[in-house]
């Protein structure tokens, strides 16, 4: 076999298996017999045999525990590739005078788990921790304490972790390090709802950083 041989094939393998992931999450919205939120959407994924799951029988269904190899934070960010790309809705639903938002197949999505469209994404950089684009090295391991930062928020607030800052902002935050809520609030894509709700938090990922890692 040649090397060009291998590659094409490799490359093919890995493809497929991106899909058949892509299209088991997509399955297992449509199993469910209501939308849920990210939380508890990644708990049937794992297989997490909650009382929630158990009273409303999710542990029943056949894609119940079908990616229970990976962690919270990589399928986390599968759905988020896939709400990026149009595969999955986030619908606002009103319970007790209060909006939550819970996930959807789309109909994109739905074409792309019946085969009937192709579309071009990346699940496999999660899971090979490739996905630092445009950070400088010796910026990484703060890019990730932000990024672990972002899931942390979003896993709280049960909401897909670009609700909480684009992976745009979250690059410029690293790269500028601000320390400051005036430093903070100048970046581009920084509002007043991030500053209100998510400032504290990175900022003091922020400062530990600087601080202690870069020594000053």
């Amino acid at each position: 076999m040649t090397e060009n041989y291998n590659n094409k094939l490799i490359s093919s393998l890995l493809s497929e298996y991106e899909q058949t992931i892509a299209r088991l999450i997509l399955f297992s919205m449509t199993e469910l017999p209501f939308p849920l939120g990210v939380k508890k959407t990644i708990d049937v994924l794992k297989g997490n045999k909650s009382s929630f799951t158990i009273n409303h029988g999710l542990n029943k269904l056949h894609t119940f525990s079908v990616l229970p190899g990976y962690t919270r934070d990589q399928l986390s960010d599968m759905l988020d590739i896939l709400i990026n790309n149009g595969l999955i809705a986030v619908e606002n639903v009103s319970m007790n005078d209060e909006d939550y938002p819970v996930l959807k197949i789309s109909d994109i999505g739905k074409d792309y788990m019946e085969g009937k469209l192709s579309t071009e994404f990346v699940l496999l950089d999660v899971l090979m921790d490739k996905d630092v684009p445009e950070i400088p090295e010796d910026d990484q391991d703060l890019y990730y304490k932000l990024k672990l930062t972002r899931r942390q928020l979003a896993e709280e607030n049960d909401i897909p972790a670009f609700m909480v800052c684009s992976d745009l902002v979250l690059r410029n935050i690293c790269i500028k390090k601000p320390m400051e809520n005036e430093n903070l609030e100048k970046i581009k894509g920084v509002d007043f709802k991030f500053m209100e709700n998510y400032s504290k938090q990175f900022l003091y990922v922020i400062r530990q950083y600087v601080t202690r890692e870069k020594n000053i």
